[in-house]
């Protein structure tokens, strides 16, 4: 396809597609168009992560393997092994004695290796070359059939499977005026990340696409991301934090500091809100390690929102500037403390806290 050329039927639409091949200028060739075109792609797909807040500590190309000889090397171990076959001229690996649902063509009959056979050659750079003691993997849901090819060429090479997760990841939708946004890469109607960033803003995508597990299906509500109000769950997380931070700032603006109390007991912290709010606090570290261990930030989350929710409510209902200095004392404490909890939990989403709104 060039410019101006119509895309032909079945291929990808989409406003960067036209753009790349309106500064395309060479051959017709397959293998020269996309050896032209992936280094401008990467370099889209490093500012969009940017803009998100991830940075990779090192890119790695997978071509690299197929143009060194690997993809045979590791297809040749797993012939060694016992796992390769040779049907119709081409070479199988037995992998349904693996666990797999089928066995697969590692090499086609036309000499050509597959993705498959790429695949399992990277792995093996990685879990045995360059010796990682952990690989985790995202895959889309739409390639939850190689998780169990992947797993049976693991086993297949020897190597100990538990060195290797695979986690499937679930769309992200968009809802806007209460109607979900049609996705389609292929019809060109897919929203890019980037857009989402400019229009939300880099912490609330990053909290929001965090809020759900990546194994079910979510939806971001456009317009309620947008609001300020509690209906919110960013600016409801993010309003706990400004509102302790303006409480602590007008606490020392009538001359007492959190520091100069903080040896104060918290035995006179006997509110249910009170009570709440420490149980949430006692609760973080726990829930850190368990979203660490299950692979699942979203957990983290949800102890923001819900500690969120007991500190409004401990702020309506247990006055601070107004108590007895005793009450006064221990409740600027608790705050300060719920206050760096918060801050703690949203650093480790990548999200920054915020003193005003």
């Amino acid at each position: 396809m060039r410019n101006g050329d119509e895309v032909p039927e079945g291929g990808y639409q989409g406003a960067y597609i036209s753009d790349l091949a309106g500064r395309y200028k060479g051959s017709d060739d397959v293998v020269e168009a996309g050896s032209w075109a992936v280094p401008i792609i990467l370099e889209l797909i490093r500012v969009t992560l940017g803009n998100l807040g991830i940075e990779m500590d090192s890119w790695f190309s997978q071509a690299s393997i197929e143009e060194s000889g690997d993809v045979a090397d590791v297809v040749a171990k797993l012939e060694e092994r016992g796992a390769i076959y040779d049907h119709d001229g081409a070479l199988w690996f037995a992998s349904e004695r693996f666990g797999d649902t089928r066995d697969r063509v590692m090499r086609k009959s036309n000499g050509d290796f597959t993705y498959l056979a790429g695949d399992i050659a990277y792995h093996y750079n990685k879990l045995v070359v360059r010796d990682y003691s952990l690989v985790i993997d995202v895959f889309g849901a739409d390639h939850h059939g190689q998780v169990a090819s992947m797993m049976a060429a693991i086993r297949a090479l020897g190597i100990d499977e538990s060195r290797l997760e695979i986690k499937l990841g679930q769309m992200v939708s968009l809802l806007e005026q209460g109607q979900a946004v049609k996705f389609s890469k292929r019809a060109g109607t897919a929203i890019p990340l980037d857009w989402l960033v400019q229009e939300l803003g880099r912490d609330a995508t990053r909290l929001l696409i965090l809020s759900s597990s990546i194994d079910r299906a979510s939806q971001i509500d456009l317009a309620q991301a947008k609001s300020q109000s509690m209906e919110n769950p960013v600016f409801y997380i993010q309003y706990a934090h400004a509102r302790i931070a303006a409480l602590l700032r007008n606490a020392e603006n009538q001359g007492v500091r959190v520091e100069d109390v903080s040896t104060q007991s918290l035995a006179t912290l006997t509110h249910p809100r009170e009570a709440a709010l420490m149980k949430d606090l006692i609760r973080l570290e726990s829930v850190i390690v368990r979203a660490a261990v299950e692979r699942a930030p979203h957990k983290v989350v949800g102890w923001l929102m819900q500690t969120a929710s007991d500190f409004h409510g401990f702020y309506h209902d247990c006055p601070v500037l107004t108590a007895a200095p005793i009450e006064r004392d221990g409740r600027l404490m608790l705050a300060r403390a719920a206050q760096l909890a918060i801050a703690t939990a949203l650093g480790l989403l990548g999200v920054v806290p915020l003193e005003e709104m």
